[in-house]
């Protein structure tokens, strides 16, 4: 189950392969995407879209906008890419 933060908004934590994340960031250079959270909560929303028949719209105005670490894209290295640069 989600963390509830507060009403309006939960975290959600998950494990995956060890490549995962650089296969985010990845993507995220080659589409311009501003962050590794962003791309995720943008791909979950298209697969609930697709999944349960709703308005992809509707969801993506739902998500909180981007602050802090979620609005900067985290290098390979887990630090923020322009540190890497």
């Amino acid at each position: 189950m989600p963390h509830r933060l507060n009403e309006f908004r939960a975290k959600i934590q998950f494990v995956t392969s060890a490549e995962m994340p650089s296969l985010i960031y990845r993507a995220c250079t080659e589409t311009g995407c501003e962050s590794n959270t962003v791309y995720i909560q943008r791909a979950v929303c298209e697969a609930l879209a697709r999944d349960l028949d709703m308005p992809l719209d509707t969801l993506l105005s739902h998500l909180p906008p981007p602050r802090s670490r979620a609005a900067m894209l985290m290098g390979p290295d887990r630090r923020p890419a322009e540190e890497v640069k």
